[in-house]
């Protein structure tokens, strides 16, 4: 507020000059000294407070975007492939490969972006239509069917992280990354041999992917701020506070302060891990010889070298006092005007507005799918009776993952409110 307006428009509205001047020396000299002194002592305590509540969040931002296959490892100092296995294409034998189909029915030739909108991602993904191609192998050609079929693969690694997130006591914050959800493996269906010898590796394909033709891009690998290392701890570890345990501690001087970490509780014998400082203290069972696998968040770094084909996301939120209490106790949300302030906090409020949130009896069908669908049963009770509808504006026009971010910010709220079915529409 400025007191020092309001107190000059007070003092307009006084008609005796004689008043206007001695009220005007009281406030001069004894009520604006003492409406500073209080202002300042607010801004200490807050100050306080707020230093004793790190955010968290800000540590574990997730950053990704898509990178050239030829460039995904090594291209950025902090970003790394979500999978290592896509910086190879998949190899298939011929031989064999009849049987194969007959038990698995599919087998994925490979992983292909396709560039365009959560409605016509849904409608390939829906249609399961068969495209005619061609495989082509070191000795011969062979006519194929394809069929495009949304990769699981890469929820499952945001999955893994909300494993490590819970298991390190890491408030889990949804994961904007909106083009693993248009990731599609080119799966193939039918192989036509008419004569040839089945022998041979299959090194390319050619489909006709008709209407959708346009949308498909090839050797794309999505990429983020995710590292994981093998932690050899070969020292003498030191006795734990309970007799029982040891507690093994790595120096992150070398590594970095500034980055998060996370330890795989379920790939090592290990009961409980805690930063203090510029140390990770890791207490094991083990009296030598831990082995465990750690996650590095890596901090952004702005590069000159910096050049995103694909926009960079990241799920982070501003840092304000608000924000740090929210992290600190729990996110309580109660008014309209509270869930805009929440959602117009995150970097993709540049994307797009909340203009209304309507309650209708029922479960209702929107333009948003879930990204934390692994917590399905965890945060929400799948007979609700009431679906909490969002309308949101595009501040962006004709930017085809829109409704992606759309379903980042409602699968934020759908965990705050569990008892409602959240869902999201643009207007």
């Amino acid at each position: 507020m400025d007191m020092r307006g309001y107190i000059a428009g007070r003092l307009s509205e006084i008609k005796s000059v004689a008043e206007k001047d001695m009220l005007r020396d009281v406030m001069e000299d004894i009520f604006i000294p003492m409406y500073n002194h209080v202002e300042s002592e607010y801004a200490r305590l807050e100050s306080r407070v707020r230093d004793e509540m790190p955010l968290l969040t800000s540590t574990y931002v997730i950053w990704s975007t898509l990178m050239a296959r030829a460039n995904a490892n090594g291209g950025c100092p902090y970003l790394f492939p979500m999978l290592d296995e896509d910086l190879r294409k998949p190899e298939i034998e011929i031989a064999g490969i009849q049987e194969r189909l007959s038990s698995e029915r599919e087998i994925r030739l490979d992983t292909v972006f396709v560039q365009t909108d959560y409605i016509v991602c849904k409608e390939i993904e829906d249609s399961r239509e068969i495209f005619n191609g061609t495989l082509k192998t070191d000795t011969g050609d062979f006519r194929i069917g394809v069929r495009l079929r949304l990769s699981k693969r890469y929820p499952q690694c945001i999955e893994n992280l909300y494993r490590l997130f819970i298991s390190n006591s890491i408030p889990w914050q949804t994961v904007n990354s909106p083009y693993i959800f248009k990731m599609f493996d080119v799966m193939l269906v039918r192989i036509e041999f008419d004569g040839k010898e089945e022998t041979g590796t299959a090194s390319s394909y050619d489909a006709a992917f008709g209407r959708y033709s346009t949308h498909i891009r090839q050797d794309l690998v999505p990429v983020w701020n995710v590292r994981r290392q093998t932690i050899i701890s070969e020292d003498f570890p030191l006795a734990a506070l309970d007799k029982v345990n040891y507690e093994y501690l790595l120096n992150l001087n070398d590594e970095g302060t500034e980055h998060g970490y996370l330890a795989d509780y379920d790939n090592a014998d290990i009961s409980a891990v805690r930063r203090e400082e510029n140390t990770l203290i890791v207490t094991s069972p083990s009296s030598k010889g831990l082995v465990w696998d750690m996650y590095k968040i890596m901090k952004r770094r702005d590069y000159v070298t910096d050049s995103f084909a694909y926009e960079l996301m990241n799920n982070a939120q501003e840092d304000s006092f608000a924000a740090r209490m929210i992290a600190h106790y729990g996110t309580v949300i109660k008014t309209n005007a509270e869930l805009n302030r929440l959602l117009a906090a995150y970097d993709v409020a540049s994307f797009i507005e909340l203009v209304s949130i309507q309650v209708v009896p029922g479960a209702v069908i929107g333009e948003t799918y879930e990204v934390n669908n692994f917590l399905i049963d965890e945060v929400r009770d799948l007979a609700v009776s009431k679906s909490l509808l969002m309308r949101f504006k595009p501040l962006q026009r004709n930017s085809y993952i829109l409704r992606d971010v759309m379903s980042f910010l409602v699968s934020q709220v759908q965990l705050i409110y569990p008892e409602f079915h959240c869902v999201g529409v643009l207007i």
